[in-house]
C-alpha cells in the first residue's frame, strides 16, 4: 500500500488506497461531518443520508420534507444545525426539518447551488440562476439578498462559495460563459477581480475552494464548449494579486474536463475529472492522477479523523491510513 503520512516522507506521499464502496446503492453528491463525526450525505435524488458509521438513516421524499431534487451542498454550524442546499435551502435542527422556500421567506429563486458559513456562523447561500436571483446571507434573524440590482456583485449566476480562515468570503460568479468574475467581501467590501486581475481566461468557473495559506484555488469547467481542445487551463490558486495555473500531466494532449476539486488540512489539492483516469491528487505542483471504479466523483470531504471521503455515482469510497 502507497504510505500517505502527512510528513510525506515515507515513501511516495500521494494517496492510492481506498476501502470497498459503502453506501453502493446510492448517488452521493454532497457530504460534510458534524462535530461527533457523523457523516451527512447528499444524493442525486434519493434524499439526505445520516450514517455514523454503523448505522444509517435515509431522510426522502418518503419520511420528511425532502423532495426527490439533487442535493447540491451541505455545511453545518456551530450550533449544529444541518443546512442542505437542494430545490430550496433546508434546515435540520437535530429534530426537525425547516424548508425555507422563497416565497415564504421572500428570496430571489428556489434553486440553493452552494453554502458557505462564516465565523459569526452566518450563512451565505446562492439563490440563483443565469441573469436571475443572486447571493444570501442569513444572520440569524434577517435574510438579506445581494443582487446586481442592490449591489456590486458583477452576476446573478452565484457559482460557489468559499470562507477563507481569515474569515473573507470568495464567491464565483458565471454571469454567462466569458463573462466570469471572483469576488471577495472582507469587512463589507467587495472587491471584484476578472480574468485581467486574476491573469486567467476563466471561461466558466465551478467550484472554489481555499487552502491554508488563504489563497483561493478555483476550478473551470469548459463541459459548456463545443470545442474539446488541450492546454486549457483547468485550476488555478489566487492569492488577491497573481494567479499560479496548476499545470496538468500531458494537459498540451490530453484534453481533461474538470468536475470538481478540494483541499484536504496537509494541503494536497484534490480534482475529479471526466475520462479514463477520473481524479488526481497534487502536492507542490506534482499531480498524481488515478482511476476509480465509479462513472463520476461528485464529492471530497475530510472526516474529523483526516480520512478523504469521496461522494461517486456508485457509493462512498474513503481512503484507507
Amino acid at each position: 500500500m502507497v504510505s500517505c503520512k502527512k510528513d510525506g516522507k515515507d515513501g511516495d506521499p500521494f494517496p492510492d488506497s481506498f476501502s470497498e464502496a459503502i453506501l453502493k446503492d446510492y448517488f452521493v453528491t454532497a457530504i460534510a461531518f458534524d462535530k461527533a463525526g457523523t457523516a451527512w450525505l447528499g444524493t442525486l435524488n434519493q434524499g439526505l443520508i445520516k450514517y455514523d458509521g454503523s448505522s444509517t438513516v435515509v431522510y426522502d421524499s418518503t419520511n420528511s420534507i425532502f423532495s426527490k431534487a439533487v442535493i447540491s451542498d451541505i455545511k453545518i454550524d456551530k450550533k449544529g444545525n444541518i443546512w442542505v442546499g437542494s430545490d430550496d435551502l433546508i434546515r435540520y435542527d437535530g429534530s426537525k426539518f425547516t424548508r425555507i422556500d422563497a416565497k415564504s421567506f421572500g428570496l430571489p429563486r428556489n434553486h440553493v447551488q452552494t453554502i458557505a458559513i462564516d465565523s459569526k456562523d452566518n450563512v451565505w447561500f446562492s439563490c440563483s440562476s443565469f441573469r436571475s436571483g443572486g447571493l444570501v446571507k442569513y444572520d440569524g434573524t434577517t435574510f438579506t439578498t445581494f443582487t446586481p440590482q442592490n449591489s456590486k456583485i458583477p452576476g446573478n449566476m452565484v457559482q460557489s462559495l468559499a470562507v477563507d480562515g481569515e474569515d473573507r468570503l470568495w464567491i464565483a460568479v458565471n454571469d454567462a460563459v466569458n463573462t466570469t468574475a471572483l469576488v471577495k467581501i472582507e469587512n463589507g467590501q467587495l472587491q471584484i477581480y476578472r480574468g485581467k486581475e486574476i491573469g486567467v481566461d476563466s471561461y466558466y468557473y465551478g467550484n472554489i475552494v481555499t487552502n491554508k495559506q488563504n489563497e483561493l484555488v478555483a476550478s473551470i469547467n469548459y463541459m459548456l464548449s463545443s470545442n474539446m481542445v488541450t492546454g486549457r487551463p483547468q485550476i488555478f490558486k489566487f492569492n488577491g494579486k497573481k494567479a499560479d495555473v496548476l499545470n496538468l500531466p500531458n494537459e498540451n494532449v490530453v484534453i481533461y474536463q474538470t468536475h470538481k476539486i478540494f483541499v484536504d488540512s496537509r494541503d494536497y489539492v484534490w480534482a475529479s475529472f471526466f475520462g479514463d483516469q477520473n481524479y488526481g491528487v497534487s502536492k507542490d505542483g506534482e499531480w498524481n492522477l488515478r482511476n476509480l471504479d465509479t462513472e463520476g466523483i461528485f464529492a471530497f470531504c475530510e472526516s474529523p479523523r483526516e480520512t478523504i471521503w469521496l461522494g461517486t455515482s456508485k457509493g462512498v469510497f474513503i481512503l484507507k491510513q
